[in-house]
């Protein structure tokens, strides 16, 4: 169960970022795709290399093109497939209500949010800034989640079961992001069963990735409204 192994480091990875420990992780996680070559193990392995750029979206891209490099190809998960509408429309409905609920219910800390991501800049930038974030969020988390992972697993547990490891993957890599903690983990899981299932409805990314951008439109909105009160 390769894959399984492999996203289970990638787990460990997520949860201790910014502690040296995650560091070990990464190693483990390098010498792993080299002892068991796979798609998933060298995508967890450009993932690993990517611990040491602090913005989460940068770390995505990084690691992406160096995926890209070492599989010299389109990796076969990567398909646009169609749109069916009343699933999309609900797996982006229900992400304002869980993400204001959690943000007015917990108050969290988003210090770190605003050191990395919200500079002294024009309001005008920011916005621009924050466009930018959530085109480029969605994409790449979906090309690494949906994309990879559960194209991946469903030939190694099942198309049903593939929904889940990856949707539990998919939250633990958000323990530290937004929302977070043990309740944004859930949330973020929970939601990614949902984008799971519209992947395989829909047989390709655009879906989730329309219903990913209503979510991460709702966080930049959230996190400049608490800068401009």
């Amino acid at each position: 169960m390769e894959p399984l192994t492999s996203l289970v480091l990638l787990a460990a990875m997520s949860v201790s970022r910014g502690h040296p420990i995650a560091w070990v992780f990464a190693v483990l996680a390098m010498l792993w795709a080299v002892a068991r070559p796979g798609r998933t193990q060298r995508l967890v392995a450009c993932l690993a290399v990517a611990l040491a750029v602090p913005v989460w979206q940068l770390a995505l891209a990084v690691a992406l093109a160096v995926f890209l490099v070492a599989e010299r190809g389109w990796p076969p998960g990567w398909t646009r497939g169609s749109v069916p509408a009343a699933p999309t429309a609900v797996a982006a409905a229900v992400t304002p209500f869980a993400l204001v609920g959690w943000f007015l219910a917990f108050s969290p800390d988003l210090s770190d949010v605003l050191e990395t991501y919200v500079p002294a800049v024009p309001p005008a930038v920011l916005v621009a800034g924050a466009i930018g974030f959530v085109a480029v969020n969605a994409t790449l988390e979906e090309l690494v989640w949906r994309g990879v992972f559960q194209s991946e697993l469903e030939g190694a547990v099942g198309r049903a079961a593939a929904v889940w490891v990856q949707a539990a993957s998919f939250g633990l890599a958000h323990a530290q992001g937004f929302p977070r903690g043990v309740v944004g983990v859930l949330l973020a899981g929970g939601w990614a069963v949902l984008l799971g299932w519209l992947r395989q409805r829909s047989g390709g990314l655009l879906a989730p990735v329309l219903a990913h951008l209503v979510a991460d439109a709702v966080i930049a909105a959230i996190v400049l409204t608490w800068v401009a009160r």
